[in-house]
């Protein structure tokens, strides 16, 4: 039944990575976001009650003051002044589905299979921490995808987000005990980092009209 209700989570949290990534709408990619967010700290919030770790429930609610209230906020607003469709991608829309569900469907596989390579303990190998190390990594693997594939400067901070976020389900699973001033540390620390990249990303827009981040290489000349 634990087990059950942390994989059921981390498929949730894997779904909604994928389509916030492959939404052209900025806007709806907002909402995909924030229903990721709810799911993460969903999962935060279970793993407390379920292995009765008092401490997670600060780093739950830090996580919703900020994944839930702050980052979703901020992308909302600023997503009021940039278009709303991205900018054209690196891959056509067809071939970036194809590519990112084969993505998901190996990087799960590999990363369940082989779990106790990147943690070689006993509970790397059992579930639900097999299945939540999996998801983890392979949300990482998704926000490099963004990375590497998007040139809209708003889909940039996104794939930044879900690399976090996906950190944060990393150490959930390898290190619950983890101090809270930690934990509430790293997750401030990218709130900031979001508000100062979307700002950035705004200043863009003003000079060059548009959210394509290749256009600040026009800079060095």
């Amino acid at each position: 039944m634990e087990g059950n209700i942390l994989v059921t989570l981390s498929l949730g949290i894997l779904i909604t990575s994928v389509v916030a990534v492959e939404l052209r709408n900025l806007r709806s990619t907002t909402f995909f976001y924030l229903f990721h967010s709810i799911l993460l700290f969903s999962i935060i919030t279970a793993y407390a009650y379920l292995f009765k770790n008092p401490s997670l429930y600060l780093w739950s609610a830090t996580c919703f003051l900020t994944k839930i209230i702050v980052i979703p906020t901020l992308l909302f607003q600023f997503a009021k002044r940039f278009p709303s469709k991205e900018h054209r991608p690196v891959l056509g829309h067809g071939i970036s589905v194809l590519a990112i569900g084969v993505l998901v469907v190996v990087f799960f596989r590999l990363f369940q299979s082989y779990s106790y390579l990147l943690a070689p303990n006993e509970v790397a190998r059992t579930e639900p921490v097999r299945s939540l190390l999996a998801g983890a990594f392979t949300v990482f693997g998704l926000g490099l995808w963004a990375l590497l594939t998007r040139r809209d400067v708003v889909k940039t901070v996104l794939g930044l987000a879900l690399m976090e976020n996906g950190v944060h389900l990393v150490l959930l699973a390898l290190a619950p005990q983890l101090s809270e001033t930690t934990m509430i540390g790293i997750l401030t620390n990218v709130a900031a980092a979001v508000l100062i990249l979307l700002y950035i990303s705004s200043n863009i827009y003003q000079v060059f009209g548009s959210t394509d981040s290749a256009r600040l290489s026009e800079l060095k000349r």
